[in-house]
């Protein structure tokens, strides 16, 4: 009886492995496409938001609502499942009409990317359709569990066909990425021989060790990328440590940087150091300590880590011979006997060579040095590794490129432009890579370096494609500090990143840490953007916020999502050519693209949400507050989210204005990095504007801003549209061309795919009918032209083609603004210029102070008006603080 009753028990529990909850797994599917910042879920969150309320829309019995189509108008829709799949699949067909709202019998704007099957399977918007269900008033809830048979996994026939592993196949691979049980800034190595290993900046030790696989990055590479990443496929632990070796100060205190990188996702241990009486940066300099970095082993890539305690300076390196034998090499030329604390427990035989062993403590004789050799036995076996039938291939990869074909919008250039596609490169096993290329610089020898989000950092020399560096962590940036670009500068998540070719065999093998002063804590929202390098040589990047956790683990000041979980989360921050590390400026939420202009002035791009009414760009000058409060828990004076100075009315007077507004749903969502166009007109008729992208949308917009008594202020024109992915990072050629860098991976863009890399080239001799910039007047507003009107053209037509409306935003706690007091303007009169390249008119009303701090939104319809060609119709907008 009792062995049948066994068996029934393991064939329950077989069936149970078998069964997945659809509605746990389609909130999975939820949070990690980020769906969250357009919709609301709940019928008492009244943000504005891009897309309408998931709340009440998808019932048992299904009820209608309204859509617009391209070519019924606005029609009834059942929402059911054919509607819901209909609305991810092809989202623009069918725009939802505003139920509630200032909006109210509007259409959404088609800012819904579209999600094919490679970016949410079929099984995905299973899963998804059973968790919108739940989304309902209790009477009207689908089930909270719907049991599905869990989908079978492939059978596959070398790790090199699993999504997302990472081989270890003939030398080392070092990587950073958010494994649980390691800080956020941890180092993953696997060595040939079967052993894995981390190293950790937040105890100076290599911590874990473990066999088999090495890493599995599918968490990190889809959608949004929540952490934490997990180990490679079939591994074993060996060691869990807090540190296997810990370099100890001359006061016998373990170094540990927990407070500004604690271990990934321990939100106790990152609630604690929030509401932490001292200041962060007491906190900084009470540990005379730092991470300095890595290197590489130019012939075996064997990587060695290298850091301070007080005033000695070490590099430690492990070795294992492939069975159960560890070997770590100390190097250093000792001040002061330098002491370590000793995890044996997952350790026997231990010997050192150069010092002396205690029970738990090393100490390391300065006179013995400079190197250290400290052996030991593992308590537990390697597993080896799989032999693969294909090898790292180090070889350059001809750059292909090829016309752009439309993406799920029809591309929109002005006349004589073009545009093609640049194919990313392969990986070293020659397979097809996530490739999200954020930063990029051109040296002055022509060498284009290329970092990505999860692919590395790449090089293209003579059209050739190169590997320069892998297993980099969100690499958003990169400034090049050498003629040929063997030195560059990275803004990783985790840190600003010198790496440096010294050999000169086009890989980099120096890894410097410049600056690690800040807090990271491994939440997937902790972008680090930058850097932005001075005339002086000064590095700038900007931190954004978090996303998730509790108020009392990120602070959210009151807002619904983004948050600070401490260590100037929310500034912009400052590193001088000596390292030093300084705070910039505050207040900032999702600071996506920072860049100096022309004329040396430091701008950054912020995304719509709490606290930012909409996108905007804005100077960013020291000292000065943006808007949102969560970053001024790191302000000096022991502040703490509930300190009583961090209240909205004591510091919404003291906002440093935006100069340019990017209206929400219309032109941005998520701006990305500025760039100035500096080609001398080899890009057409722009010179001196600023270009950036968005997100969101897929768009390029030129910026044209003045400074008006000691106030900025400027316009905004659409340039493209209907890019491939987000266009986050635009960099003109030394040709003249503009290469954009784009991802749509955890937000979605418009265009629909992940990533991709695009280049608009201008003929050099078409000249378009455009929009240049747009300035006010006293009683108005003028308009250049980048052509003039036709000869026939008078004031009476441009008054029958042109309008105006206008409106203002807020901040708030709330998810952005509304458009307030949107109203109609009234155009008293028209002017022409004796060139006939521009415009001026008049509005009625125009004065102070009521005309001023909102947004002027022209547009002139263009049928006849010029002689060269032209968009349908032309628009602008501008945000006005000042009148002349």
């Amino acid at each position: 009886m009792r062995r049948i009753l066994l068996i029934c028990t393991s064939l329950s529990q077989l069936f149970a492995e078998q069964k997945i909850n659809a509605v746990s797994e389609g909130k999975n599917v939820f949070d990690t496409m980020g769906c969250i910042e357009c919709h609301t879920t709940s019928n008492q969150d009244d943000s504005i938001k891009t897309g309408p309320t998931l709340h009440g829309l998808f019932l048992d019995n299904p009820r209608q609502r309204k859509v617009q189509t391209k070519d019924k108008g606005v029609v009834s829709a059942k929402a059911d499942t054919a509607y819901f799949q209909r609305a991810i699949r092809n989202p623009w067909d069918e725009l939802a009409i505003a139920e509630t709202g200032s909006t109210k019998d509007s259409a959404y704007p088609p800012a819904m990317p579209l999600y094919p099957k490679e970016v949410l399977t079929d099984n995905d918007l299973k899963y998804l359709w059973h968790y919108l269900r739940t989304l309902n008033s209790k009477e009207d809830a689908g089930p909270e569990v719907v049991m599905l048979d869990k989908p079978q996994s492939e059978n596959r026939k070398s790790i090199l066909e699993t999504p997302n592993e990472i081989p270890v196949t003939i030398r080392p691979r070092v990587f950073r990425a958010p494994l649980r049980g390691s800080s956020g800034r941890a180092y993953h190595v696997g060595l040939p021989n079967g052993l894995n290993y981390t190293f950790d900046p937040r105890t100076l030790s290599f911590r874990n060790l473990w066999t088999g696989g090495f890493l599995n990055l599918s968490q990190e590479r889809k959608g949004r990328g929540k952490p934490g990443s997990q180990r490679g496929s079939m591994n074993q632990s060996i060691a869990e440590s807090i540190g296997l070796l810990r370099p100890l100060t001359s006061k016998g205190q373990c170094v540990d940087f927990e407070f500004k990188e604690p271990d990934v996702l321990d939100h106790e241990v990152i609630r604690k150091w929030l509401w932490e009486d001292q200041d962060f940066s007491t906190l900084l300099s009470s540990i005379d300590a730092e991470f300095l970095g890595h290197q590489l082993d130019p012939s075996s890539g064997q990587p060695s880590f290298n850091f301070r305690v007080e005033k000695n300076v070490l590099t430690q390196r492990l070795d294992s011979n492939g069975t159960q034998q560890l070997t770590i090499t100390i190097t250093g030329d000792l001040v002061s006997p330098q002491r370590f604390q000793i995890d044996s427990t997952h350790l026997s035989e231990i010997t050192i060579d150069g010092g002396t062993l205690t029970k738990d403590t090393i100490t390391l004789d300065p006179t013995k040095g400079p190197t250290y050799l400290i052996s030991a036995q593992l308590k537990t076996g390697l597993i080896a590794r799989p032999k693969l039938k294909t090898i790292e291939d180090w070889t350059t990869q001809t750059l292909v490129t090829r016309a752009s074909q439309p993406g799920n919008r029809p591309l929109e250039l002005p006349a004589g432009y073009s545009i093609e596609t640049w194919a990313p490169p392969k990986d070293l096993y020659g397979r097809y890579q996530l490739f999200e290329p954020i930063g990029i610089a051109v040296a002055k020898n022509g060498t284009i370096v290329v970092t990505t989000r999860t692919a590395g950092v790449w090089r293209i020399k003579d059209n050739q494609w190169s590997l320069f560096a892998e297993g980099t962590y969100e690499a958003l940036g990169v400034a090049i500090e050498d003629d040929k670009g063997d030195s560059i500068v990275v803004m990783q998540k985790p840190e600003l990143t010198r790496m440096t070719d010294t050999n000169g065999d086009g890989r980099a093998d120096l890894f410097e840490t410049i600056c690690d002063d800040y807090g990271f804590h491994g939440n997937y929202h902790e972008y680090a953007h930058g850097p932005a390098r001075d005339r002086q040589g000064n590095y700038y990047f900007a931190l954004n916020l978090s996303h998730g956790g509790d108020e009392k683990t990120s602070w959210r000041a009151g807002g619904p999502f983004m948050g600070s979980m401490g260590g100037y989360r929310g500034w912009a921050c400052k590193v001088t050519p000596e390292g030093k590390f300084e705070p910039y400026a505050n207040g900032l939420r999702s600071p996506a693209g920072i860049g100096f202009s022309p004329d040396g002035r430091l701008w950054y791009a912020e995304n719509q949400g709490e606290y930012v009414g909409s996108s905007k760009v804005v100077p960013l000058e020291q000292g000065k507050f943006y808007g949102h409060l969560s970053g001024l828990v790191s302000l000096p004076g022991k502040m703490k989210p509930d300190s009583p100075e961090l209240q909205f009315d004591n510091w919404s007077y003291k906002i440093r204005k935006g100069a340019v507004w990017l209206p929400h749903g219309k032109l941005a969502n998520s701006p990305g990095h500025p760039t100035w166009d500096l080609t001398n007109n080899r890009f057409g008729p722009f010179s001196g504007q600023m270009f950036i992208g968005d997100q969101t949308l897929s768009t390029m917009l030129r910026v044209s801003t003045q400074r008006l008594h000691g106030i900025d202020q400027g316009c905004v024109i659409p340039f493209a549209r209907g890019l491939h992915a987000g266009a986050m990072r635009p960099c003109f050629l030394p040709d003249g061309s503009l290469l954009i860098g784009q991802t749509g991976r955890g937000w979605g863009a418009r265009g629909g795919k992940q990533d991709s890399l695009q280049r608009i080239i201008y003929d050099g001799k078409t000249l378009p009918a455009d929009i240049h910039q747009m300035t006010p007047t006293q009683s108005g507003f003028e308009i250049r032209f980048t052509t003039p009107l036709a000869n026939h053209i008078a004031p009476a037509q441009i008054l029958t083609n042109l309008s105006v409306e206008s409106w203002f935003y807020t901040n708030t706690g709330k998810y952005g603004s509304p458009e307030h007091d949107k109203r109609k303007e009234n155009i008293l009169s028209a002017s022409i210029s004796d060139d006939r390249k521009q415009i001026a008119f008049n509005l009625e009303g125009l004065e102070k102070p009521k005309s001023l701090d909102r947004i002027y939104h022209t547009k002139l319809k263009t049928e006849g008006i010029f002689q060269t060609p032209a968009w349908d119709t032309l628009e602008v907008y501008y945000t006005l603080r000042e009148l002349p």
